[in-house]
């Protein structure tokens, strides 16, 4: 079988900080990891980059020439909105690759709009706003976090976007703003346990693995218990070394059917595919509430779904394949339904 692992070969954000670039540029070596998983099966494969030229994009799909793309691209020229127009591309040229497609790559990218269809399908999300400009009315229970309203990987998250007031969550949004060119949003704070649940598949036949979750013993008393950017993307940071995240630890079988229940529900509402993480925060009366929906999360060797499927008994080799081999079965479905 003919592959063609395509990533995005960006150096930076096209908007945010210097340090933003690190997880920009880790997909790069994710797709070596992704390819050496695919060799190991037997599979020819060609790693193919995507530079930060959209205009480009129609002619390189109409290049490749595989069975199947492996698709790792997150971004185009740093804009994270391409990521669900090159999944179009690839729609329109009518190939088979892995992942979800671009309604559910441009939905969960808007958190705003993931938290609206979230609510209107019963899955609980925190109380949030919306500010443009950082002037418009708030009407909500502090604390609160302010996050960019259309990034991924944790972008403009750090200690400083949990406050305690209103005035506190305006200079904060004005931040985020001005820095990352965007709306923010502005969540009710959830102060309680934080997990990742990994899917394999779609709708409700998907498969959840082993629960992870984040171990917040090391945080010291008045600093909030959250996962920053740092935690994700800056190794060796103080962040970083007080966030490690493993299985989860004693839940009693209301939690975990409550927690199984809001990830699936958020997989299924957005019609996510073949992989993705729900994040999600159980607060001190038991109750899930969906933080984040990300499909196509990072593949890396040591990242949160690896590791969730290393806990199921899947290794990194093996997890790969198998979402390769759940994008073959759909392009056959689609072949048989024609």
């Amino acid at each position: 079988m003919r592959v063609a692992v395509v990533y995005n070969l960006d150096d930076a954000l096209a908007g945010g900080t210097a340090e933003d670039a690190v997880a920009v540029q880790a997909v790069q070596a994710c797709a070596r990891s992704v390819a050496d998983a695919l060799t190991a099966h037997g599979a020819t494969v060609a790693l193919v980059p995507v530079r930060p030229e959209p205009k480009r994009l129609l002619r390189l799909v109409a290049e490749l020439d595989c069975d199947l793309v492996f698709n790792l691209v997150e971004s185009v020229g740093g804009d994270p909105q391409l990521e669900a127009a090159f999944a179009g591309t690839l729609e329109l040229a009518g190939l088979a690759y892995t992942g979800s497609g671009p309604r559910t790559l441009a939905l969960s990218l808007d958190k705003p709009l993931t938290r609206t269809l979230l609510a209107a399908a019963g899955v609980r999300v925190p109380r949030g706003a919306v500010l443009e400009t950082g002037d418009e009315p708030l009407a909500l229970d502090y604390p609160v976090i302010v996050k960019p309203a259309r990034e991924d990987a944790s972008h403009g998250i750090e200690s400083a976007s949990v406050v305690a007031s209103e005035a506190a969550a305006r200079e904060r949004a004005r931040l985020v703003i001005e820095r990352y060119r965007q709306p923010a949003l502005i969540e009710e704070f959830v102060d309680g346990r934080e997990f990742n649940l990994a899917l394999l598949g779609a709708g409700d036949a998907a498969e959840i693995l082993s629960f992870g979750e984040i171990d917040f013993a090391l945080f010291p008393a008045g600093v909030p218990r959250i996962v920053t950017y740092a935690s994700k993307w800056l190794e060796g940071s103080e962040d970083w070394n007080r966030t490690p995240s493993g299985g989860a630890k004693a839940l009693t079988e209301p939690e975990r059917v409550e927690l199984e229940r809001a990830a699936r529900g958020a997989w299924c509402a957005l019609g996510g595919r073949d992989y993705g993480r729900v994040d999600l925060r159980l607060d001190r009366s038991g109750r899930a509430f969906v933080i984040d929906v990300n499909p196509n999360p990072d593949l890396s060797v040591d990242a949160g779904l690896a590791l969730a499927a290393q806990r199921s008994g899947m290794n990194h080799a093996r997890l790969v394949w198998r979402i390769a081999e759940l994008a073959l079965a759909r392009r056959l479905a689609r072949s048989r339904d024609a």
